[in-house]
């Protein structure tokens, strides 16, 4: 037996309560192409009419998610009411629907869903028996196949997890030799990766160094570059001076500095 069965063009979940097939409110608006409240308004002013446990079963919502529903929307009162309607209910709550398209409707899910169940009932032992047997090995299709959607899942979940784990121990590393190479290799994946254009997230980081360190890199690039100029470098070498080398000098400077880069690329590489 499927889960779903098609009617007027709409898949409709199969569903069983106390032996019998039921249909909710919003199974008939939506075969019939009615309106959504439809059934339910139809239902609230003849309930007199209806027998409940002959013509419509009541169940909470919560009882409801758990039969019928795979994956049900958090949150809701789990105490509302449900209506299942019978094969019986549902001929007396469609009794206003008149037009062609109504009998149609009504003839498909008198004949290929409620009465479904009948037949089953009718079958000999042996043929019940057969009918038990495909219906579980369609059951234990259906459990394999949410099995291997889970287990699917749970391997991308994984296969992420590693990747972002390998990623932060890249960015965590002690950078051992060539540390102005390193650097530089890891800020240019940052920017890569953020999107940030060079000069502006460089000017970042630098500031972020200073606040944590309590210095002005620009002062102490400026009182380098004049001790260069006493000492007779070239106007070249004074002008190639940047930042950079004020903290690559600087062994605290550097070790601030490595974490504040392993913490932007964890942030934005991870």
């Amino acid at each position: 037996m499927n889960d779903i069965i098609k009617i007027n063009n709409h898949d409709i979940l199969i569903k069983e309560y106390k032996g019998q097939r039921v249909v909710t409110f919003k199974d008939i608006d939506v075969v019939h192409g009615r309106p959504e409240g439809t059934a339910k308004r139809n239902f609230n002013d003849n309930k007199k009419h209806f027998i409940e446990g002959e013509d419509f079963f009541t169940i909470s919502y919560s009882e409801f998610c758990t039969e019928y529903v795979p994956n049900p929307p958090k949150g809701g009162n789990p105490n509302i009411p449900v209506n299942l309607m019978t094969e019986s209910g549902y001929l007396m709550l469609v009794k206003s629907f008149t037009d062609d398209l109504a009998w149609e409707v009504q003839r498909q899910l008198v004949s290929s869903y409620f009465r479904v169940r009948q037949l089953v009932d009718d079958l000999s032992p042996q043929m019940k028996l057969l009918y038990g047997l495909c219906d579980q090995l369609a059951q234990a299709e259906r459990e394999a196949k949410e099995a291997k959607k889970i287990a699917d899942s749970a391997k991308e979940v994984a296969s992420k997890a590693y990747e972002v784990t390998e990623n932060i121990k890249d960015a965590v590393k002690p950078i051992l030799d060539n540390w102005r190479e390193e650097i530089n290799t890891k800020f240019n994946r940052i920017q890569k990766s953020c999107g940030t254009e060079f000069n502006v997230l460089r000017n970042e980081m630098y500031s972020e160094l200073e606040r944590r360190a309590g210095c002005d890199l620009g002062t102490r690039l400026r009182n380098k570059k004049q001790r260069m100029s006493d000492s007779g470098c070239t106007k070249t070498e004074i002008k190639n001076t940047n930042r950079m080398d004020i903290i690559d000098e600087d062994k605290k400077l550097r070790e601030i500095f490595s974490k504040i880069v392993s913490e932007y690329e964890i942030k934005y590489c991870a």
